[in-house]
């Protein structure tokens, strides 16, 4: 799939955001603050480590660090409603 539009961007951000809920379910089991820092942070750790030509995509597209924001929060909501039986 290419990476040269907005939705394929915020679906592979999305895709790494759940992999690592899954990977750390006791960082991101429940909605808390603390939880609410771990999303950002992972957000910006993926906004942080983009190469030159994922910088330059992003720039192209007008894509900012918000909108990785969001796209890593949707994912977490997602992740809950998809795993809220198994976390409680």
């Amino acid at each position: 799939m290419s990476k040269n539009n907005i939705e394929s961007v915020k679906q592979s951000i999305q895709e790494l955001a759940m992999g690592n809920y899954r990977s750390y379910p006791v960082d991101y089991g429940v909605a808390t603050v603390e939880t609410e820092t771990n999303v950002e942070s992972l957000a910006k750790g993926y906004w942080d480590s983009r190469e030159s030509k994922e910088i330059e995509r992003d720039e192209r597209l007008g894509i900012n660090f918000e909108d990785y924001n969001q796209w890593t929060r949707e994912a977490f909501s997602a992740f809950m409603r998809n795993n809220e039986n198994s976390l409680n």
